[in-house]
């Protein structure tokens, strides 16, 4: 009886044990699947973690590629801009050679215009000209003295005569290498040196304001002795020139006569080429003749200032 009650006693300790370490066992296991499912749980969130990276990391990529590419165009960009810029250089270069050049032939076809036109004005001399299409029939046939920017001193039966630019036929014009412009430039200078000369005249004029002084009136005595001095020397040339003028004409009358005489045609042409000739020079003499008189009066006009000037009232 003992003994079954110790065997009944030892089965319910072993069951007892049993369930026990069925429990713990159960717990562990419990213990360990939670674990499992929080690794699991850290691994999903990883690999959620992971795989945005991963996505992030795509878009770097991609915008890394985008910004490789880019670099690459800027780069052969840039090489294009530093072909350009050196094409352009090159380019400026020659258009500073070629402006250089092309300012060369203007100076130098400036100059050869200019010689042309002086040859071509002073070849003119001497000759006959038609000015008759804007000067009338009477002007047919004129001998030029002299051509100038703005006219053309010519001779006539009636005595010599100046037409100005306006007067002178297109044809004429653009053989003697005459424009307006030219003129104008002409004009303006003759302005200028004459507003010059009349502006030292009133400086030296105004300098002698104390005209009670001793020095003034010796200078204003010393330029009527000068320009007395200076009529007299230009009448002289003057009555030199009309003895010439007188010689001069005296020939072209004689070879006058002699081409009227004259049977043959060579001799006619030689005689009426030396009574123009010495027709021409006479007229010459007799323009220069005239300028002096303009000259005279100019200095008469002085003269007479400076008489005034002398004067106590004046």
């Amino acid at each position: 009886m003992r003994c079954r009650l110790h065997s009944q006693f030892r089965s319910f300790v072993l069951l007892a044990c049993s369930f026990f370490f069925v429990g713990c066992l159960e717990d562990e296991r419990k213990v360990d699947l939670e674990d499992v499912k929080r690794k699991l749980d850290g691994v999903a969130f990883d690999k959620e973690s992971t795989s945005k990276f991963i996505d992030l990391a795509k878009v770097k990529l991609a915008e890394l590629k985008i910004a490789e590419r880019d670099f690459k165009k800027a780069g052969e960009i840039n090489e294009s801009i530093s072909n350009v810029t050196k094409t352009l250089e090159e380019v400026t270069a020659l258009i500073d050679e070629v402006k250089a050049s092309l300012e060369a032939s203007e100076l130098g076809f400036e100059d050869y215009q200019a010689k042309y036109r002086a040859k071509v004005r002073k070849d003119v001399v001497g000759k006959n000209l038609d000015l008759s299409a804007t000067k009338g029939e009477d002007f047919k046939e004129v001998r030029v003295l002299s051509v100038n920017p703005v006219e053309i001193r010519i001779y006539q039966t009636s005595g010599p005569q100046s037409v100005p630019i306006s007067e002178i036929p297109k044809e004429v014009r653009e053989m003697l290498q005459m424009s307006e412009e030219e003129a104008e430039a002409h004009r303006s200078k003759l302005r200028d040196n004459a507003k010059v000369r009349e502006e030292r005249y009133k400086e030296w004029k105004e300098g002698l304001a104390d005209r009670k002084s001793e020095a003034a009136q010796k200078a204003i005595a010393k330029r009527l002795k000068d320009i007395q001095t200076e009529v007299e020397d230009i009448e002289n040339s003057m009555n030199l020139r009309l003895l010439k003028i007188q010689d001069l004409k005296s020939r072209s009358s004689q070879w006058q006569r002699d081409y009227s005489l004259a049977r043959g045609d060579k001799r006619r042409e030689k005689a009426l080429g030396y009574s123009q000739m010495y027709r021409d020079k006479a007229q010459k003499l007799n323009d220069l003749n005239s300028d002096g008189h303009l000259v005279i009066a100019r200095l008469r006009s002085e003269e007479e200032d400076l008489k005034k000037m002398q004067q106590p009232g004046g």
